[in-house]
């Protein structure tokens, strides 16, 4: 079926907010997402309005400020989580639909990547609360697309604006436009035409330095984690089962449109994002940086050669009946998927691909009807915030990052200690009760937690034996620590 520009565009960006907004349906009022809680909570305190410019650009905070505007316009530090999951999805979209386009793909095949790329299950989980990394998304398509069209100083000078945008707004996505252009530029033939092509990319490196400067050291300075395996070859299996997971279910379109990823942007893209998926296997140390999070990013190239792919085989170029029908049914099995992961919450996901057979719980959620926990206990988690805000005498409540995320936009009068997971690349885990531990032992107050009754969660059933229930709020309790 032949769809017109005009109408394939418009779709490209209207199904995948329509997409994105059930879940934000299904769990109204309470947003979805881990990350989305801790941009309430930045808001609340507005954090990032009372920075000066220096620091501003110090950091990736270009979403924190719209996130904070929002919030002082709509009066609700939770509205704007609602508002801007479904927007972002759209702009993404519609900027992978307007990319394709210009890359040579017809409307229908531009609009399937739209939709790959948006509404396919890794791509949910990256809307599910990666909103600093759509909001880079959104601008690098944006500059891919300008570079694509007829060179023009205009032009170059908004894509130089849309690199700096991408930097303020997220750092790894910062770094597959600075690896592309780079590769465009190295490519180039003549001195000058090298420096055209590197120039754009400029204000974008030049924020990404001054972003890892460390003016103390004077020297750069990239977070890293040590990421902890029984041998590297166990890490290994360990990453590529991780990027099997995510992208089996296309395989067959993938496969099929493999020959695309030869196109210089989705091939810079890829290549970048699989060199740094697997840079703690090649690093002696194991050093990481969160590349799981690589392994995720890998969504936008896959979902276009996968739609390539489909077209291939629905034409007749490949496997001719046979390949059609192995097209149309990879589609409808992801339909079914899209479906389950949408509107299924985690205690009720029958898709066993999500709940049972996912050994990357902690990469890719069972379901996105959650948030920081389940959806279904962020009211008795608030009452429990409450009830110990009010509380007498000095308090301090010491918190997994689950219920701190929580905590931080009810608790008045409480002091709140934060208790991060640690080791999240590692395939081992360091045991979270000890780090409770820890934290409630160094305070001088009255220190108390809040978990559930039991759970599975976390990898901790309940708090270590010192944490006393006091008070329970359905399926989350109190508890107080008594060393």
């Amino acid at each position: 079926m032949r769809v017109s520009d005009r109408g394939a565009g418009a779709a490209a960006f209207l199904a995948p907010l329509a997409v994105r907004a059930v879940p934000e349906i299904l769990s109204w009022p309470y947003p979805i997402g881990f990350d989305t809680l801790m941009y309430a909570g930045y808001a609340v305190g507005e954090t990032f309005l009372r920075m000066p410019l220096p620091e501003l650009l110090k950091t990736t905070s270009l979403l924190y400020l719209v996130y904070t505007l929002l919030y002082k316009a709509l009066g609700d530090p939770l509205l704007p989580a609602k508002i801007l999951g479904p927007l972002l999805t759209a702009a993404v979209g519609y900027g992978v639909y307007r990319f394709t386009r210009r890359a040579g793909f017809e409307p229908g095949t531009a609009l399937l990547a739209s939709l790959l790329a948006t509404a396919y299950f890794v791509a949910l989980r990256i809307s599910w609360e990666m909103y600093r990394q759509m909001l880079a998304t959104a601008f690098l398509l944006a500059a891919l697309y300008l570079e694509a069209g007829p060179p023009a100083r205009r032009g170059r000078l908004l894509q130089a604006l849309l690199a700096f945008l991408t930097a303020w707004a997220h750092e790894f996505i910062t770094v597959i436009l600075l690896a592309h252009k780079a590769a465009r530029s190295l490519a180039s033939r003549g001195l000058r035409r090298a420096v055209e092509e590197a120039l754009p990319a400029l204000p974008a490196a030049l924020l990404l330095l001054y972003q890892v400067y460390n003016p103390h050291t004077h020297a750069l300075q990239v977070p890293v984690l040590h990421v902890e395996a029984p041998t590297r070859l166990h890490l290994l299996l360990y990453i590529t089962g991780f990027l099997a997971y995510l992208y089996a279910p296309l395989s067959p379109l993938l496969l099929a449109g493999l020959g695309q990823l030869w196109d210089p942007p989705l091939r810079d893209w890829a290549l970048t994002c699989l060199a740094l998926t697997y840079l703690p296997v090649l690093n002696p140390q194991g050093v990481d940086i969160l590349w799981f999070r690589w392994a995720i990013l890998l969504n936008y190239p896959v979902a276009v050669a996968a739609a390539r792919g489909f077209e291939r085989l629905t034409r007749g170029g490949a496997g001719g009946g046979l390949g059609r029908g192995a097209a149309l049914a990879t589609l409808a099995l992801n339909a079914v998927f899209t479906a389950t992961y949408l509107a299924l919450p985690p205690e009720q996901q029958w898709n066993k691909y999500f709940g049972d057979w996912n050994a990357y719980k902690q990469y890719v959620q069972t379901s996105m009807l959650q948030s920081s926990i389940p959806l279904r206990d962020v009211e008795p988690t608030i009452e429990a915030v409450r009830w110990v805000d009010s509380l007498p005498g000095d308090k301090v409540l010491v918190l997994h990052e689950a219920f701190h995320n929580w905590a931080q936009l009810y608790a008045r009068n409480t002091r709140l200690v934060r208790v991060n997971e640690q080791k999240l690349s590692s395939p081992l885990r360091q045991n979270v009760s000890q780090l409770l531990l820890r934290a409630a032992s160094s305070q001088n107050a009255t220190v108390y937690t809040i978990w559930w009754v039991s759970t599975t969660w976390y990898n901790m059933t309940r708090p270590p034996p010192q944490f006393k229930p006091l008070k329970t709020f359905q399926d989350i309790a109190v508890y107080v620590y008594e060393p």
